[in-house]
């Protein structure tokens, strides 16, 4: 019946079923590191930790891996795995592997398998499920089936929302040793009441956070005196864990068969709820207008009097209406409800077009091309329909008019599945499935979180002016229940892995420094971890590192939306749609909607740093301080009720930890080695250089690894052999939050402006190394000059006879002698005689 291998398991599916999740099992691995799980379905998930928190279960583990697939993603694996069970479906052998195996408290092996009750009803699955049964019975051990009906909804949100609280932290043990003091076993208390009387000792939200870790560590014991199918979890709610060595509370066992439905027979006796005069379904009259309201209200009166047993001819001649009329309206509102009495409510007139004009006008409808109403009636494929049947009945047939196929193409427009074919949707819209709103009735706030990432078309410039991009992606963590953003980050490129570890960072972390420097008007409350967190198939969201953080280290549950199902993701899609509306196109930087592009970064671009703070403000401000009609309150104010009533989970660790969910840095040069201090006290980084001189002199000659947030690459995270030593700061980026892709214009941009400076150089270094062989060159024709004067005056005596020498020589003494002047005199003036002042002589 077990057989030790089965080819072909991919190792992103399981049992040819696309992975939708994955769960830390802290029974599976321990408090501190717990294992994951997969995941294929929500009732799977359900199964899990149902398991998880089954006192009697040592140890479970998926039944449908392989040694493959748990090496690739480092799962426990069961004795035989894969776990296949042989079974007979039409006389054929097939093999079949179940949910999850284990092993129970007192040695005896279990098989799990979960499920719609419906699909299990199948003849297939039937027959699997009684191959396992027999199996497990082999064995000596047990079979369960789980089913929405026996995996409540309560049960698994109280399970989620204890899972989400038993993470371990530093000061645990402290707080655990003194509750088992103030909090005897049996005793029966809230968790606010037992918080309280450690209020004086430790901080508030340690105190809170180690009491519902006892309690979810009892609940996985079997030691919680507290039914999780009847109660939801709250600090309100009083709690009661039993000793230790007290036998363990064990829940109801999950059925190995499937029950038979619920046969409902009518049962006779006395109802109290009034038998409605009018059969069939009713109509709600306020969308008529007053006219229609008032015609249809007189004629309910009048066939509600008649059904009653009145006199038809009275009735008519009291309501106004002629007795034929009267007698139709009674006839088909027995047939058709109360439709019946509202003016051409039920009136359909039948279409004299012939079925197959109906067939290509709906074929011609659902074309990619989108053709209009006159395309359609004047295709060629409606000639050839009407020669057809011309030829078949031997009468002319004429197209149908236009009033006809626009008749035709509204009827096809009004059903979903036709106009998302035309339309190429992946998908067609699921209807609502339930009248209760599935927000509305999660318990807790962080339970459940959406996670998604959005496109904006906004211009962001440096402040020089210069244009870093043209398209702002952003990503935001939305909790479900309160509408409320736990977390929301900007980026200039592409999202990449650490833009959403991240994300999950501002999440964990209070925000209180960030409203500061945002200038923001209101607080921002909402910070903690969530319980789980729901996303679509991203790679930023599925990649093994974010799986690694999220489920490993942070003991986070994700889910996975289903393939082209936005509505799955309907609260952060909403929110994407606000983003649009209030926040993108009110912005002068926006593009949307705008052909000339650049046209519009030049009149209206920002910086990155201004655009975070219009975005943070516009969420703090506007979105957390609207009314939403769904919760019929403020999101803000939503989330401080939740809190106070259920409190959230939050990250207890160490703040230096969330640096490691930052970028790490990867050295270009040296790729198989960290990065280095050079230049005695100096360290390059992206082509500038970074300054800590008392730490990086310390860091001489040792490698180390650095983290950097994409946002502020301004600031280096320096971390020796996994712990967190300093930081490294950056002169030139001083001054401001300086995101990657900015530095990199800005790189970019002073590298122009050095070529640009270069080339203006090139001629004036021409001019003037041309100015200096000009120079050169006077300077030696000067030299040579002087050396032939000097040489001819050398040559003098040989060449000139005495008397001329001597002729030149007085010449030359005359152009030598200054010429003289006469003493200067003053010239007097008969009215105004000069007085000539002695000098005095020192």
């Amino acid at each position: 019946m077990v057989a030790l291998e089965v080819q072909g398991i991919d190792l992103f599916k399981i049992a040819n079923r696309s992975i939708s999740g994955w769960v830390p099992s802290f029974k599976m691995g321990s408090a501190a590191a717990p294992a994951k799980l997969p995941f294929c379905s929500q009732l799977e998930e359900r199964l899990l930790l149902w398991l998880e928190y089954h006192p009697l279960v040592v140890n479970y583990a998926r039944g449908d891996i392989d040694a493959q697939f748990a090496t690739k993603y480092r799962l426990p694996i069961p004795q035989h795995a894969p776990f296949t069970i042989g079974y007979t479906f039409e006389d054929q052998s097939h093999h079949y592997l179940p949910d999850a195996v284990g092993m129970l408290s007192n040695g005896r092996p279990f098989i799990a398998e979960a499920g719609m009750e419906d699909d299990k009803r199948g003849d297939r699955n039937l027959a699997k499920a009684e191959a396992a049964r027999r199996l497990a019975r082999l064995q000596e051990g047990v079979f369960w089936i789980g089913t929405e009906r026996t995996l409540t909804k309560r049960r698994s949100f109280n399970l989620v929302f204890l899972h989400a609280r038993r993470k371990t932290f530093p000061a645990f043990a402290d707080i655990a040793t003194i509750l088992a003091s103030v909090w005897p076993w049996g005793e029966v208390a809230s968790v606010e009441e037992v918080a309280s009387r450690l209020s004086h000792q430790f901080p508030a939200d340690l105190v809170e956070a180690a009491i519902w870790k006892v309690v979810a560590d009892a609940a996985a014991q079997g030691h919680l005196l507290l039914d999780l199918e009847q109660f939801t979890l709250s600090r309100s709610l009083p709690l009661a864990l039993l000793h230790p060595s007290a036998p363990v509370l064990v829940p109801s066992p999950l059925p190995d068969t499937l029950e038979p439905p619920p046969d409902i027979q009518p049962m006779a006796g006395v109802s109290r709820v009034p038998v409605a005069i009018v059969p069939g379904p009713t109509f709600d009259a306020s969308r008529l207008t007053e006219p229609q309201q008032e015609q249809f209200h007189r004629n309910l009166r009048a066939v509600e009097q008649v059904l009653a047993g009145a006199k038809q001819t009275q009735v008519a001649k009291d309501a106004g209406i002629s007795r034929p009329t009267l007698s139709r309206l009674v006839k088909r509102t027995k047939l058709l409800g109360s439709i019946a009495c509202v003016p051409y409510g039920s009136y359909t007139r039948k279409t004299t077009m012939h079925l197959a004009f109906q067939e290509c006008i709906r074929r011609l409808y659902l074309l990619p091309t989108r053709l209009t109403m006159t395309a359609i009636r004047e295709h060629t494929e409606m000639q050839q329909v009407a020669t057809r049947l011309t030829s078949e009945t031997g009468k002319p047939v004429k197209l149908p008019s236009y009033a006809q196929v626009r008749k035709e193409v509204q009827c096809l427009s009004v059903e979903p599945a036709l106009v998302a074919m035309r339309e190429g949707a992946k998908s067609v819209p699921r209807e609502r499935e339930s009248a209760e709103s599935f927000a509305l009735s999660i318990p807790a706030p962080a339970l459940l979180t959406q996670v998604d990432e959005h496109t904006m078309d906004l211009y962001v410039v440096t402040p020089s002016g210069e244009t870093v991009a043209s398209r702002v992606h952003a990503a935001v963590l939305i909790c479900v229940k309160t509408a409320a953003i736990l977390g929301a980050i900007l980026a200039l490129g592409p999202l990449k892995e650490e833009d959403y570890m991240r994300l999950v960072k501002v999440s964990l972390e209070r925000k209180d420094h960030l409203v500061g420097i945002t200038g923001c008007e209101h607080s921002w409350p909402c910070f903690g971890k969530p319980a789980i967190i729901f996303h679509d198939r991203g790679k930023i969201f599925t990649s093994e590192r974010a799986r690694q953080v999220l489920v490993d280290r942070l003991g986070i549950i994700t889910e996975q939306a289903p393939p082209y199902a936005p509505s799955a993701k309907g609260t952060v899609e909403n929110l994407f749609r606000w983003m649009t509306e209030r926040f993108e196109k009110r912005l002068s930087n926006s593009s949307y909607g705008v052909h000339d592009a650049e046209a519009a970064a030049q009149a209206g671009g920002m910086t990155l740093e201004a655009l975070e703070r219009c975005f943070y403000q516009a969420i703090v401000d506007d979105y957390q301080q609207a009314f939403n009609d769904l919760r019929r309150q403020r999101p803000s104010v939503l989330w401080e009720l939740a809190v106070a009533q259920s409190g959230v989970p939050q990250y207890l660790g160490s703040p230096d930890d969330l640096k490691l969910l930052l970028m790490k840095a990867q050295n270009r040069k040296t790729p198989h080695h960290g990065y280095r201090v050079q230049s005695g006290n100096r360290l390059s980084f992206q082509g500038r250089w970074y300054v800590c001189p008392g730490l990086l002199s310390r860091l001489r000659g040792r490698e180390f690894d650095l983290y950097y947030d994409r946002r502020d690459v301004g600031v280096l995270y320096i971390f020796v052999e996994g712990e967190y030593v300093g930081e490294a700061y950056c002169p030139g980026l001083m001054g401001g939050r300086v995101s990657e892709g900015e530095a990199r214009a800005l790189r970019k941009h002073d590298e122009e402006q050095a070529r640009i400076a270069r080339e203006q150089g090139l001629s004036v270094r021409a001019r003037i190394q041309n100015e200096a062989g000009t120079a050169r060159r006077s300077l030696r024709a000067e030299i040579r000059q002087v050396e032939q004067a000097r040489q001819w005056d050398r040559q003098r005596g040989d060449i000139h006879p005495a008397i001329v020498s001597e002729h030149l020589a007085t010449i030359e003494a005359e152009k030598l002698a200054p010429p003289k002047l006469a003493p200067a005199r003053p010239d007097a003036e008969p009215d105004r005689p000069v007085r000539i002042l002695p000098v005095r002589r020192m």
